[in-house]
């Protein structure tokens, strides 16, 4: 399997497989909220969206995607500003239990400590079992929690000075 940044033709199919992988937790929000999070999810893949945008290749096929954010200014406001963020982290449903979504975390938990921040942190839904235990997995702890959407998220953080 092949992590690479996206290629400008990609971004249709990037958008389907991040509508797809999210389209399990419909049924947790209200229809104006689901909509709202599509229209944050497409936001975070646009063309001029912040971030380096990540797509894990098998066998010619795309399955997974994740944006990492560097350090520095931005408009995700969950963590410090000298952390790195890790967004919007998709696997398609065919492909899931292969160690895509694990692969694609260490890809960025890689660029993050080349980039020499001292933590990566996150943000995801409680509803989102699999993504939250895939980042406690990774050494990832919660750090607090907020409601979005009429959900509850949770903000996590990985400390990479102690790695």
């Amino acid at each position: 399997m092949e992590i690479r940044p996206i290629a400008p033709n990609e971004r249709p199919a990037v958008l389907s497989l991040v509508r797809r992988a999210y389209a399990e937790f419909e049924p947790y929000l209200e229809p104006d909220r689901w909509i709202r999070m599509n229209t944050n999810l497409a936001g975070v893949v646009a063309p001029a969206a912040e971030g380096l945008l990540l797509v894990a290749v098998r066998n010619g096929e795309l399955v997974g995607t994740v944006t990492y954010l560097p350090p520095g200014p931005r408009s995700y406001v969950y963590v410090p500003t000298e952390w790195a963020v890790i967004r919007v982290l998709a696997v398609d449903r065919a492909a899931r239990g292969h160690g895509i979504g694990r692969r694609l975390v260490a890809d960025c938990l890689h660029r993050a400590t080349a980039d020499g921040v001292p933590a990566v942190g996150l943000h995801t839904a409680a509803m989102m079992h699999a993504a939250r235990a895939l980042y406690q997995s990774a050494g990832f702890t919660p750090r607090r929690e907020f409601e979005h959407l009429g959900a509850r998220f949770c903000v996590y953080g990985l400390d990479l000075t102690a790695r």
